[in-house]
């Protein structure tokens, strides 16, 4: 070799410098595609699916043939066979609720003015056989009013000034299918506008109104059922949802029935052969309505009896009784002043 002696030692070779250990690898997140093959879940919740909707369509029909068919043959009935108790009962109830009212306000007039109940009840005759010698009398004590007083606490005060909105207290699950009802059903949406869309628009608002999310799916599931919006290649996602709805419709379905099967209406287009005992079961129903009716009516007529009484005579004034009298006589015995 050349530039190097031979028989020399081999130059050593300079020591190599120890590895550092690599910093540690953190954990970072994996992502990892899997596919997953759904078609018998889908297949299993379509059934579940298709079975809960079978079962909402026959508690449905019965609801529908009670409501639609049944009531109104019943009231129809009614009339045809007991034509003279029916209008008896509503003019009774019609003297009751109007003198009710009558006494009614008089006590709240009493409450709010501290004047007599008699002389109130006097009054409220008179202007009620005189309108026109009250009119400006009215006019003044409505202009005339107190003023409200600084610092005084009033009821209105803690009350809102305008009522709660409608389903203002509604849950979030009734606030998403009203929004979906309100955008399938609106007239700005098109279509037919028929009888059975103005029916279910009105039933809609009630159910918002009543915040009730077991007849808002009810509803929801009528008009799906009606128009197939769901089918078995629908999403996953939307068939379970659709099967949540299902059970809270029938849920509100049930529990209108169990109202109802206690009723004189329910199945009385189906039930001909018992028309006999259904005829003593309403004799009584009358009976015990009419008699309860005239017992308030007679109730009614003997307080405003006790308040047409001429109280501002003498001879009406309560007289005191023995043991009165006799301490009135020694109080004058013994010195007391006159009254």
């Amino acid at each position: 070799m050349k530039g190097k002696a031979e028989g020399a030692p081999p130059t050593p070779r300079a020591p190599r410098r120890a590895s550092r250990p690599a910093p540690p690898v953190a954990n970072a997140p994996g992502r990892a595609l899997m596919v997953i093959d759904h078609e018998r879940l889908q297949s299993a919740a379509w059934a579940e699916f298709h079975t809960a909707r079978k079962r909402l369509e026959k508690a449905t029909r019965d609801l529908h043939r009670h409501e639609e068919i049944d009531m109104p043959a019943h009231e129809s009935w009614l009339h045809r066979t007991f034509p003279l108790l029916v209008t008896e009962l509503r003019e009774l109830g019609a003297a009751v609720a109007a003198k009710k009212r009558k006494i009614q306000a008089v006590h709240w007039l009493s409450a709010r003015t501290g004047r007599s109940i008699k002389r109130l009840w006097h009054e409220q005759k008179e202007r009620e056989a005189n309108p026109e010698a009250f009119a400006d009398e009215d006019e003044f004590e409505e202009e005339d009013e107190e003023p409200k007083r600084d610092g005084e606490a009033r009821r209105e005060d803690f009350e809102p000034d305008h009522p709660p909105r409608p389903g203002a207290d509604a849950p979030p699950a009734a606030r998403d299918i009203y929004r979906r009802l309100v955008q399938r059903l609106h007239p700005d949406r098109g279509g037919d506008w028929t009888d059975a869309r103005e029916h279910l628009w009105h039933e809609v608002q009630q159910a918002w109104t009543a915040g009730d999310v077991d007849w808002l799916s009810r509803l929801e599931s009528e008009w799906e059922t009606a128009n197939e919006v769901l089918g078995a290649a629908s999403p996953l996602s939307s068939l379970r949802r659709g099967i949540e709805e299902l059970h809270a419709a029938r849920r509100d379905t049930e529990r209108k029935l169990s109202e109802y099967r206690g009723s004189p209406q329910w199945r009385f287009t189906l039930t001909e052969k018992k028309r006999d005992a259904l005829y003593r079961r309403t004799t009584e129903i009358f009976e015990h309505d009419l008699g309860f009716l005239r017992r308030q009516l007679t109730h009614i007529n003997t307080t405003i009896a006790a308040w047409e009484e001429d109280w501002t005579r003498p001879d009406s004034r309560p007289k005191p009784t023995g043991p009165r009298r006799a301490n009135f006589r020694r109080g004058r015995r013994w010195g007391y002043p006159k009254p």
